[in-house]
């Protein structure tokens, strides 16, 4: 199982804020999951934690995908 992360885009709607946004692909044999991830920032928040959320995300749908897989 193989997982590719990528920033797909970042958009700026209003003044310090951000809109991120990144795509999750994992491969195992072939793509089994292919997802957007949103994230918001506002100037001066901790990027770190952030970046922690968008993980945890990522990390849930990925145990998601594994414990369907042990049932089948």
């Amino acid at each position: 199982m193989t997982a590719i992360v990528t920033k797909k885009s970042v958009t700026n709607p209003q003044s310090k804020l951000y809109i991120i946004t990144f795509n999750l692909q994992i491969t195992d044999g072939m793509v089994v999951i292919d997802q957007d991830f949103t994230c918001e920032f506002r100037t001066g928040e901790n990027v770190t934690t952030k970046i922690n959320e968008v993980k945890e995300k990522m990390q849930a749908v990925i145990d998601s995908y594994k414990a369907s897989k042990v049932i089948f």
